[in-house]
């Protein structure tokens, strides 16, 4: 291999190592991936020129295509990288169509036609030379336009980038820019023109793309792998290291020892082990501390920052000390550019209080990392952030979520966030730069970090409750001084408050043991004085015309008689014209308004005379008068007069409330006074009314009895010769007659029913209703009423039916006469309201109760009316029209007969022309009912229930 070659080699296997740095990094990761790809399309150009350039002339044509052929993988690879790096998306599919379709186009001419490369012959002295064909020049605008599309990706995402990341792109795209430039010069330009010295440049060159790389994730994080790339370095070294050891032991063993047989060797090798297991220690030692000074030169002993930030945490009380000196001593200790700790203000936001630096600006820090903080709650390594990222799909929330961390952190030059939490809560967050050293943060310093937030996490909290204790204590201090003073004023205004509802409650108690109104309005002028403690008051109240005011009542005490002695007559004989100009007390009624004077003569004057108000107020001493208007209900009755003995100024609010009380007080006994007196009015009227409407009622159960009575003899008679006229009886009916005689009878049994039911209107209202309560079987009993009904049904055109259960239902305990009355009101009437259709009668049963039902397809019930249907004389709307007959009462008495059994009736219906649905329950027989059953029976003897 000449020495082109092995430079070449050299370069591959360069381009090689940093494909395997970044494969071993983060495979998942697809900018990762992509960058593989570029390298190893670039190891198979490389590897075709080698072989280009060892072959002999029979096969020199062949690899020459094949090289260029190499050649044109890079070119899709390196578009392709363009799009996904730093943090992009693959190409569309149609973008990835027309690479594929340009790259199958120019590969089929490279290998399968001499248009681009048409031979190539290996010289006597230099480099190989190539034939090119017609359109070579498409090769050349091929590898133009894609790498020119490629640098121009790159270009605008520099452009708009920002921070580490875009110092990262730059660094991409000179090295790829410049060894890209530099390989069109020696690889495509030059040999078109004929010269071929150069033509191995390309591959050469790869490794100025190599070192930009390189030096972009050493310096710049690139790709996250530069912890990696010192670790595989270090990793080498000491392997390297003790390979050198063992061989020069062996060297110096064997030397030693001689000789070169097979038992020097066994000899040489067993005194090399010793050597080493003696020197392993040793060497081991000096490995590490020449590996310290050259990797860990800043090594820390955290059990010793511990103890140190332990006392500063210890020891400070106060906030901002605490923060400013953890900072400081870790800063320094950990050799750290700067640490900045944050804390929240009032509204929420983390705004820097102390940091390790002198210089201290407002800055508020932005809320992707707190709110990214205050969901993890752990300590972040932004790097190792970036590279999970990298393994992350873009479309995923958290992808998002950590994007918008990672930028805002790298945006304010944040290596390393460490949030201090106290019972689940963010109370601070400390921001660490980077090392001075330019070393990644690892797990020790997490390890330590872990260890100390939770005491820097107590120290905060201790400092904010002591901050919380001061500023109480002045707050505690001023309100105590407030309070003091409040509850001075408050003593006497609950004083005062005590006085009020005193006399309220004294006056109350007074005007409470009297309905009479005049003693009650004599009892409030006289509190005024006696309860209240003011000279005195004056009650003015509307006379009937509603035309004047007239006084009601004045305090009345030895003062107020003396004074008002002096009047010419009687203050009740004055009268005050209720106008709006005649004086302040008319004014006070019309307006509702409360008025003040200083003068008594302007409530009193006119009627009153002037020198006469003068002079009374002189006596009384009077200062203030206060108007205060009566309401009741709404409206204005009149005027309470308040004499004070001081100035308007020093009247209170809590006077004014009193006064008003006393005023609501007077307002409120009158209306309770006239509603005690319309009531007392109404009661007397009530029971007037109520005593005629008994006699009445009485005067009607007795008449209805008597005429029921009366009634109920003639016609029997009258039905009886009747039927024994229809049943021939008296001979042969003439034909002329025969159905004027079936009316006559049919109208007479329908005034027997009629007569009956008013009866037991009658008992029933008087209480004489009695049951003669039997087992009895119902089946019996409706197949009795429907033989007696289904002349009338089919008279109508009607299908009247009882559908039968197999098995008969249970015996009930009841009035089979009573009973019969229901059943047969109630098929009556389903028969009379039906127009056409049918009649259905079922009876249901079960352990407790019968249930029987009668179903119509009537005019129905409005579903307001079906529980209304069962009162006296109630019948429902539209069935007049149909059936002009009916009392009214039939339904009245069937609930009355069904409640004496223990039962229940009622009607459903879903409303007009939709039928009708009548039941009833009644309790089935039970073996205990049998003594009831004897009991009730000894009763029936006694007492004639048909008379």
């Amino acid at each position: 291999m000449d020495i082109i070659n092995l430079v070449i080699a050299i370069v591959l296997l360069s381009n090689a190592l940093l494909g395997f740095f970044i494969y071993k990094n983060n495979s998942r990761a697809l900018v990762n991936r992509s960058y593989i790809f570029v390298i190893i399309t670039i190891l198979f150009w490389g590897v075709g020129m080698i072989f280009y350039r060892m072959v002999d002339q029979e096969y020199v044509t062949l690899w020459c295509k094949l090289l260029y052929t190499f050649a044109t993988f890079t070119t899709p690879t390196f578009l392709i990288f363009s799009f996904i790096f730093p943090k992009g998306k693959l190409p569309s599919k149609k973008e990835i169509f027309i690479m594929v379709i340009f790259f199958i186009v120019i590969n089929y001419l490279i290998l399968f036609s001499d248009a681009i490369i048409s031979s190539a012959e290996i010289p006597k002295q230099g480099e190989n030379i190539i034939h090119f064909g017609n359109i070579y020049y498409l090769y050349v605008l091929y590898f133009f336009s894609h790498f020119f599309y490629a640098f121009a990706k790159l270009f605008f995402k520099m452009r708009k980038s920002n921070g580490v990341q875009k110092v990262q792109i730059k660094y991409v795209f000179l090295g790829y820019f410049i060894a890209t430039n530099l390989a069109f010069a020696t690889n495509l330009t030059l040999p078109w023109a004929g010269i071929f010295v150069y033509n191995w440049a390309g591959q050469v060159l790869t490794i100025i793309m190599v070192g930009f790389t390189t030096y972009a994730i050493i310096k710049y994080r690139l790709m996250n792998i530069r912890l990696i790339i010192t670790r595989s370095i270090l990793y080498a070294v000491l392997v390297g290291a003790v390979a050198a050891f063992f061989a020069l032991s062996v060297i110096v063993v064997g030397e030693l020892i001689g000789g070169n047989t097979r038992s020097s060797k066994i000899i040489t090798y067993i005194a090399t082990s010793f050597i080493v297991v003696i020197f392993l220690e040793p060497v081991k030692r000096t490995w590490a501390k020449l590996t310290d000074n050259i990797f860990y030169k800043d090594k820390v002993d955290y059990q010793e920052v511990l103890r140190q930030v332990g006392n500063v945490v210890a020891r400070e009380i106060d906030l901002y000390k605490l923060l400013k000196g953890t900072s400081q001593l870790l800063a320094e200790k950990l050799k750290i550019k700067q640490i900045s700790s944050f804390v929240p203000n009032t509204q929420g936001e983390f705004h820097l209080l102390a940091s390790s630096v002198k210089k201290e600006l407002d800055i508020v820090l932005v809320n992707d990392v707190v709110n990214y903080l205050q969901t993890n709650k752990r300590i972040l390594i932004v790097e190792e952030l970036i590279r999970d990222l990298g393994g992350l799909d873009e479309k995923f929330e958290k992808y998002k979520i950590l994007d918008n961390f990672v930028s805002s952190a790298e945006k304010q030059r944040i290596e390393m966030v460490v949030p201090i939490v106290e019972s689940d809560n963010l109370t601070a967050i400390l921001i660490f730069d980077a090392k001075q050293s330019g070393d990644l943060y690892a797990q020790d310093d997490i390890n330590f970090l872990e260890l100390l937030s939770p005491q820097i996490a107590t120290a905060i909290e201790k400092s904010k409750l002591y901050e919380e204790v001061e500023e109480l204590n002045k707050e505690l201090q001023k309100k105590v001084e407030d309070r003091t003073k409040s509850l001075k004023e408050a003593n006497i205004a609950l004083e005062d408050r005590n006085k009020f509802l005193t006399t309220i409650q004294v006056v109350t108690n007074n005007i409470t043991r009297t309905l009479n109104l005049k003693k009650v309005n004599q009892m409030i002028a006289d509190s005024i004085a006696s309860e209240v403690g003011y000279i005195g008051g004056m009650l003015s109240f509307v006379d009937s015309s509603g035309k004047y005011l007239k006084v009601g009542a004045i305090t009345n005490n030895e003062q107020s008689r003396k004074a008002f002695h002096i009047l010419s007559k009687e203050p009740r004989d004055y009268a005050t014209k209720i106008e709006i100009d005649y004086n302040l007390g008319a004014q006070t009624f019309l307006t509702g308004k409360i008025n003040f004077s200083d003068k008594l003569s302007d409530f009193l004057c006119p009627p009153v005379d002037k020198k006469e108000i003068e002079e009374i107020q002189q006596i009384l001493g009077i200062k203030t008068i206060v108007g205060i208007p009566v309401f009741s209900e709404a409206k204005i009755i009149g005027v309470i007069h308040f004499y004070l003995a001081v100035k308007r100024e020093k009247i209170s609010s809590l006077d004014i409330e009193i006064m008003t009380a006393l005023a609501n007080q007077v307002g409120i006994v009158f209306r309770n006074l006239k509603l005690y007196n319309t009531l007392q009015g109404a009661n007397a009227e009530l029971q007037d009314a109520n005593t005629k409407l008994r006699e009445l009622d009485k005067a009607k159960s007795e008449f209805l009895s008597i005429a029921s009575h009366q009634l109920r003899t003639p016609i029997s008679a009258i039905k009886g010769y009747l039927s024994m006229i229809i049943d021939g009886d008296f001979g042969k009916i003439p034909k002329s007659i025969d159905e004027v005689i079936r009316n006559i009878f049919e109208s007479s049994a329908r005034l027997a029913r009629l007569i009956n039911i008013f009866l037991n209107v009658s008992r029933i209202e008087s209480g004489r209703l009695k049951l003669d309560k039997r087992p009895i079987q119902i089946n019996d009993l409706i197949k009795g009423v429907i033989v007696e009904l289904i002349n009338q049904a089919k008279q109508k055109g009607l299908k009247l039916e009882y559908k039968k259960k197999k098995q008969d239902p249970p015996l009930i305990f009841a009035d089979a006469d009573k009973l019969r009355e229901v059943v047969l009101n109630l098929i009556d009437n389903a028969i009379k309201y039906t127009p056409e259709g049918s009649i259905i009668v079922t009876v249901d049963s079960d352990d407790k109760e019968l249930n029987f039902r009668v179903k119509d397809t009537g005019i129905g019930i409005k579903k307001e009316e079906a529980k209304s249907l069962f009162r006296k004389f109630v019948r429902g709307s539209g069935v007049a029209q149909i059936h002009t007959g009916g009392s009214g009462l039939g339904l009245f008495i069937a609930q009355k007969i069904i409640k004496e059994h223990d039962g229940m009736v009622w009607a459903e219906s879903e409303g007009s022309g939709k039928g009708s649905l009548f039941q009833f329950t009644i309790p089935v027989y039970k073996k205990h009912d049998v003594p009831a059953y004897k009991e009730e029976a000894k009763e029936g003897m006694s007492s004639d229930l048909s008379s």
